[in-house]
């Protein structure tokens, strides 16, 4: 249901307000806010939207707060980008690495894993494509979730008497 809920808003973002509304003039906050929700091109939103279709599996079990949490990393990786970056696919890469499992489980051997990480490392190379924040808001996403466990770790005994 979330997955359909953000793909419906971001295809009515781009229809009522697109580009040009959203690269008028405005103060630098606002962009940071709002450029995750605003696309280049149709096709940049359908790329997004299977992407959005793939990650937000109903079988796979998320909350609002990891929502919040990856939105909020998109935010704070806006500035790390030399040009201006819109599309939603920050906030993917960070929901990516806040689901990746702990760096001493072998999840690298995998083969989605590998290609994942192939196509992120050619992201270099293509041109208008920010590949820092995709990598950053990658690394945030890990840094978070890692510390999400050490937080549980540390807290396991508290919790069982609580």
């Amino acid at each position: 249901m979330v997955r359909i809920v953000l793909i419906i808003a971001l295809a009515l973002l781009q229809l009522l307000v697109g580009i040009p509304g959203f690269m008028a003039d405005g103060p630098y906050p606002e962009r940071a806010a709002l450029y995750s929700f605003f696309h280049a091109s149709w096709w940049h939103l359908a790329v997004n939207a299977i992407a959005i279709w793939t990650i937000f599996d109903p079988r796979r079990k998320f909350n609002w707060s990891q929502i919040v949490t990856v939105y909020l990393i998109a935010v704070v990786v806006y500035p790390l980008s030399f040009r201006p970056v819109i599309g939603f696919s920050n906030v993917l890469y960070a929901m990516l690495g806040l689901r990746t499992p702990p760096l001493s489980s072998p999840w690298w051997k995998r083969p989605e894993v590998l290609a994942f990480l192939i196509l992120t490392a050619a992201m270099v190379f293509i041109p208008r494509l920010s590949a820092t924040t995709h990598v950053a808001a990658f690394a945030l996403g890990m840094a978070a979730a890692s510390a999400k466990r050490k937080y549980l770790y540390l807290t396991r005994d508290i919790r069982r008497y609580l």
